[in-house]
């Protein structure tokens, strides 16, 4: 028992001794610096932090259908058929104008195997550049360049006149066509004989005989009333 007694307070001076205080035999108080001297002895603790986790939002792409419905409508456009005109119908989009219609003229006739034998006495574009325009009078002005008639055939001049007039005036607000060359009035063919002095507008019935089938007249016969004589006996 004595002997444990005596090993312990051995120990407790080898730490004092360590911990650098002086052994006179007396008690010292620990000075300030000494503490931090002990400080820097004693390894820091490692830490370590986990930075969190930041997860990417989870991106949505939403398509949008931006289609855009381009409204329509269907515009008859002349070509010649058999040596007649005849009307095909064309879809343009709405409103349909004196150019658009008169564009899709120039582009052509239409293709297909069920317009075989179609054609068109009107230049293309690639040909000749044809203008219009439209004062709001009802009556459109179609401008020829120089030498539209020198590239049609002079038996297909009347036609391509009757392509002219029967298409624009299928526009609605416009009855009447003028034809100008140069800014100046212009003669053309008409069906009723011998070509126009240029000044008189030009109507759809001036060439409503070029169609095929021609428009036909019906004649309705109003059956008349045989009195009755009655005899009363």
């Amino acid at each position: 028992m004595l002997k444990r007694l005596v090993t312990i307070p051995v120990a407790l001076a080898a730490v004092l001794v360590g911990c650098g205080i002086p052994d006179h035999g007396q008690v010292s108080t620990i000075q300030g610096k000494d503490l931090r001297q002990l400080g820097d002895t004693i390894p820091p603790t490692s830490t370590s932090t986990t930075p969190p986790t930041t997860l990417d939002p989870t991106t949505t792409s939403t398509a949008i259908d931006t289609a855009t419905t381009i409204a329509t409508e269907d515009v008859t456009v002349y070509f010649i058929s058999g040596g007649q005109l005849k009307g095909y119908p064309r879809s343009l989009a709405r409103p349909a104008t004196t150019n658009t219609v008169l564009s899709a003229l120039q582009e052509g006739k239409p293709t297909g195997d069920a317009f075989v034998g179609i054609r068109s006495a009107v230049p293309t574009k690639d040909q000749s550049l044809l203008g219009v325009t439209d004062d709001g009078s009802g009556v459109a002005t179609i401008h020829l360049p120089q030498g539209f008639f020198e590239q049609i055939p002079p038996e297909d001049q009347l036609l391509a006149i009757g392509q002219l007039v029967l298409t624009i005036t299928e526009i609605r607000g416009i009855g009447q066509v003028l034809f100008v060359q140069d800014g100046r009035p212009l003669g053309v063919p008409r069906r009723s004989g011998g070509v126009t002095d240029g000044t008189e507008p030009l109507a759809r019935r001036d060439y409503q005989d070029l169609l095929n089938p021609a428009p036909t007249t019906t004649t309705t016969t109003v059956p008349s009333t045989v009195p009755v004589e009655t005899t009363i006996v």
